[in-house]
């Protein structure tokens, strides 16, 4: 584990980190804003600003979002792509849909 690693665990077992995110989880009712679910135990709260220097300033609710572990990891996935060619979403979102009629056929079929 790196430094910076062992630094951000280490805030993350901060009470004011445990309360900041007991309150994201309030605001947000308990839910995860992209899929709609209940947030489990094991909720991300992300950070929208990802300088590291910016890690534990808290003080700003509006640069963070607390999401389940799949939507954290699917962010960060996208984010990678979507910062230099934000057209990734419409071909995701293609394929998605093409899956979708696709996979509809097969359920109608079962009926």
């Amino acid at each position: 584990m790196t430094e910076s690693q062992k630094r951000k665990k280490a805030f993350q077992k901060s009470k004011k980190w445990k309360e900041f995110r007991h309150r994201k989880n309030v605001s947000q009712k308990g839910l995860d804003p992209v899929t709609g679910k209940k947030l489990t135990k094991l909720a991300n709260l992300h950070h929208l600003d990802l300088d590291e220097s910016h890690y534990t300033d808290i003080e700003d609710e509006s640069r963070f979002v607390l999401v389940n572990r799949k939507t954290h990891e699917t962010i960060h996935f996208l984010f990678t792509y979507y910062k230099s060619d934000p057209g990734i979403i419409g071909r995701l979102e293609t394929i998605l849909e093409e899956m979708k009629k696709i996979n509809g056929k097969k359920e109608e079929r079962a009926e």
